[in-house]
Order: C-alpha cells, then sequence, then structure tokens
C-alpha cells in the first residue's frame, strides 16, 4: 500500500506526542501560575483574619473588665439603696406607730426612744412644711394649731 517508512511514521507519531506534551505543560503552567497568585491572596487574608482575632481577644477582655466593674458599682448601689428602704421603712413604721397613738390619745406625750425620736423629727419636719406652705388663715392661735394638727394627722394617714 503505502511505502512509507515505519521510521517516518514513528517519529511523525513522537513529533505530534510532543506537540501535546507542550501544549500540556504549558496550561499546566498558567494554571499553577494562578494557584500561586490566589495563594498569596489567601495569605494575605489569612493575616487579616489573624489581625482581627486578635483585636477581637483583646475587646472581649476589656469587655469582661468593664463588665465588672460595672457590676460590683450595681451591687454596691443595690446595698446603698437596700439601706434606705430599710431605713425609710423603720421611719414609715414608727410615723405609724406615732398617727395611732395620737389618732387614739389626743393628749399623749410620746417616751423618747430612738424610733420616736426619728418619727418625731419627721413630724416636725411635716408639721414646718405644712406650717410654710398652708395658707395663713386670720384665726387664733390655737385654731391654726388645731388646724396643723389635724392637716399633720391626715398627712400621716395617707402616708400609710
Amino acid at each position: 500500500m503505502w511505502n512509507i517508512p515505519t521510521d517516518l511514521i514513528l517519529d511523525a507519531l513522537v513529533a505530534i506526542l510532543l506537540a501535546a506534551t507542550i501544549f500540556y505543560c504549558a496550561m499546566l503552567d498558567r494554571r499553577l501560575k494562578a494557584l500561586r497568585s490566589g495563594q498569596d491572596g489567601f495569605k494575605a487574608i489569612i493575616d487579616q483574619l489573624n489581625t482581627a482575632t486578635a483585636r477581637a481577644e483583646m475587646s472581649i477582655g476589656q469587655l469582661k473588665q468593664a463588665s465588672g466593674e460595672a457590676g460590683s458599682g450595681i451591687i454596691e448601689q443595690h446595698e446603698k439603696a437596700r439601706a434606705v428602704a430599710d431605713e425609710l421603712s423603720v421611719m414609715i413604721a414608727s410615723g405609724n406607730n406615732l398617727a395611732d397613738r395620737l389618732s387614739q390619745d389626743r393628749s399623749f406625750e410620746p417616751k423618747m426612744d430612738r424610733t420616736d425620736r426619728v418619727s418625731l423629727q419627721a413630724e416636725e419636719k411635716v408639721v414646718s412644711f405644712i406650717a410654710d406652705t398652708a395658707p395663713k388663715p386670720a384665726t387664733p392661735a390655737k385654731e391654726l394649731e388645731s388646724g396643723l394638727n389635724q392637716t399633720l394627722l391626715e398627712a400621716l394617714k395617707k402616708a400609710r
């Protein structure tokens, strides 16, 4: 059929295979370059991620410290408020007792223990406030005093 030497056919086949290998190597080189450039981008992203993580850890530590300080301040304020509330409840109870005794006996002379002194001081403050804010009627002193006592009694009853 064709008298083509086999050496030439084998050489042509090797040349075609070499051309295909060169083409494949060129494509592989392009892909490796793209992969290397993408790898550099990954390095930059990883560095940024590490920096952000370090900042977040520092911020979390600062937040923990700030919340601890705020918590201790709130606890301290709560304890002070509780003490004031307890003191006010004692004052209210003694005021209620005093109002009850005043309503039962108009000629009452209080004994002066600590709670009664506190309630007497509170009563004096209320009386002075009422005396300062009440309109000044043109009545005799005894009627004015009994009116103030009545106003004080009503104010103490309302405070209950």
